[in-house]
């Protein structure tokens, strides 16, 4: 081992000569190394071309992560101006939304249940926090926990938009359907002969409730649907004789009696102003008339609210149709 080493020794004192030869006049240069020396060199020149090369990844990666912080800053601040538009449209879809309910003067169910109380309100330490960031200029500096907030928010009150718009949307079908069902015109032309209440019966003498009105005409005078509903009876009913009963939904039912023909059949819908029969005298009758009755949930009540088309006009749409 010894030995070895003496002359691992011996080598590295050993020296090198490098001759540079000019082709020119100059003379001859000589440069002498020992081997310790050129292995010196040699690691040095490996040891530093490491450093370098540690150094230059590092700034590679220090220019790498500013740049994809610049491209998150750009990104935050492009999801933070969205956010923005995002919140001014819902705000605006929120003032339509309570236009409209205004115009239908129809209530949320919160308002119906609730009782009017004196305005309320204000900012959430989220919100002002948020308005402190923008006043500062770092609209960017947001947490994940910021955006999460913020599109959550915008998820919650968008729901509640879509929801409140369906039932907008239901309010409308039903008052439309409401309309449809609501008995609004004359059934037919003619003069009432017998009103609505308590009357001498013009038969029997009797003093007893008349639960319609008597439009007198001449015999096949048009008679029309008042609304739309399914023809729920059309047949021969005592007193009433050729009855037509029409029920048209939310409680509404029209009658109509005394008919010489009837034009539709149990199970039709009816629409407003449909044809559905002629004027008669069938049944207990005294001349030929139409008797003409208005129930709300079975029960009577007085045609004369529900008569929202002159009578004038109606004639001139009978005139019209035949």
């Amino acid at each position: 081992m010894g030995i070895f080493l003496n002359k691992c020794k011996r080598e590295l004192k050993g020296h090198f000569t490098l001759m540079l030869i000019p082709h020119n006049t100059f003379r001859p240069i000589k440069l002498s190394f020992s081997l310790s020396f050129l292995l010196f060199l040699l690691f040095s020149w490996t040891g530093f071309t490491i450093w370098a090369g540690y150094l230059a990844s590092q700034h590679i990666e220090y220019w790498k992560i500013k740049n994809d912080n610049e491209l998150m800053k750009l990104k935050v601040i492009f999801f933070a101006q969205q956010v923005k538009k995002s919140r001014e449209m819902l705000e605006q879809v929120r003032g339509n939304d309570c236009e409209i309910r205004s115009m239908l003067e129809m209530k949320s169910k919160k308002a119906i249940i609730e009782t009017e109380e004196e305005g309320k309100g204000g900012p959430t330490y989220e919100e002002m926090n948020d308005l402190t960031r923008l006043l500062d200029g770092k609209i960017y500096d947001m947490s994940n926990l910021d955006i999460h907030r913020q599109t959550s928010a915008l998820i919650e009150e968008t729901k509640k938009q879509l929801k409140s718009f369906k039932e907008i949307t239901s309010f409308v079908d039903d008052q439309r359907s409401l309309y449809q069902a609501r008995p609004n015109r004359w059934p037919c032309i003619g003069n009432v002969t017998s009103p609505f209440g308590y009357r001498i019966h013009p038969i029997y003498g009797t003093y007893e409730y008349h639960s319609g009105f008597d439009i007198a005409n001449h015999e096949d005078t048009p008679v029309y649907a008042t609304a739309t509903g399914k023809v729920l009876l059309c047949d021969w009913q005592g007193g009433y004789g050729r009855l037509i009963i029409i029920d048209h939904g939310y409680g509404y039912r029209t009658y109509y009696g005394h008919l010489h023909k009837i034009l539709v059949k149990q199970g039709d819908r009816a629409r407003r102003g449909q044809l559905i029969g002629l004027m008669g005298c069938t049944g207990s009758s005294t001349g030929t008339h139409l008797h003409y009755e208005v129930r709300v949930n079975d029960q009577p009540v007085s045609p004369v609210p529900f008569l929202s088309i002159d009578h004038n006009e109606m004639a001139s749409l009978t005139k019209k149709r035949g």
